[in-house]
């Protein structure tokens, strides 16, 4: 009788191999780009979204972008003087943290900035995030871009918080709801509420944070007077 796939069992030391197979050629990858190009940057991603990540690749597609396993993008680059494998890339190295990655590219540092800062996308925003803008409804009849809400979605609002009644078929609030309050870190209910009511309280962005001329070791960019 065949044997089940799903009884397969797979050793440690196979996923370890594969593992550090990866991970070597994750670096030697990040130093032949310290070969082929002549600045690289690490830059911060704001409220990520894979596919406008995905926009970002294909427009910089003359570059190379790597994003995810800083420690090994670090070892890869070298977190201090004696072990950086190119000039000054260890002051990249060293800020390598949290959602943040590593752009290569040849493009001078001002093509860099000004293409990143006009490259923003809003969109909703998901449980956690933290707002910069409240929202809240006010009293009355419950209205999207000046069309009464249909009077069966009065249910999902009571669940998701709202003390509605309907009044002439249509969901109507007594008082104000104040949904969020800037600061505030969003629960569930608070997303759901902003998406029915189209709110966008997110923005995609690439932030550069530092840039280094493989060539010579120097900073570029507007940090590089900093």
């Amino acid at each position: 009788m065949p044997r089940s796939k799903r009884n397969t069992t797979i050793a440690l030391t196979q996923t370890n191999k594969k593992d550090k197979a990866h991970k070597g050629q994750l670096i030697q990858t990040i130093r032949d780009c310290c070969e082929g190009f002549q600045y690289v940057w690490v830059f911060d991603v704001e409220h990520m979204r894979n596919n406008l990540l995905q926009e970002v690749r294909v427009a910089w597609k003359g570059s190379r972008i790597f994003l995810g396993r800083n420690a090994v993008m670090r070892k890869a680059l070298g977190a201090t003087p004696e072990d950086e494998c190119r000039l000054g890339v260890s002051k990249v190295a060293n800020l390598l943290e949290g959602s943040r990655g590593l752009l290569f590219t040849n493009e001078p540092a001002d093509v860099v900035e000004e293409w990143f800062e006009s490259f923003k996308k809003q969109d909703f925003a998901r449980s956690g995030n933290v707002v910069q803008e409240g929202f809240t409804l006010p009293a009355g009849p419950l209205k999207i871009d000046d069309q009464p809400l249909a009077h069966s979605l009065e249910p999902q609002l009571r669940k998701l918080g709202l003390s509605t009644t309907l009044n002439r078929g249509v969901p109507t609030l007594a008082n104000e709801h104040v949904v969020c309050k800037k600061g505030d870190a969003l629960n569930s209910n608070q997303v759901n509420l902003l998406k029915l009511f189209g709110r966008y309280l997110a923005t995609f962005q690439i932030v550069p944070r530092l840039g280094v001329n493989i060539h010579d070791g120097s900073v570029v960019g507007s940090k590089a007077a900093e």
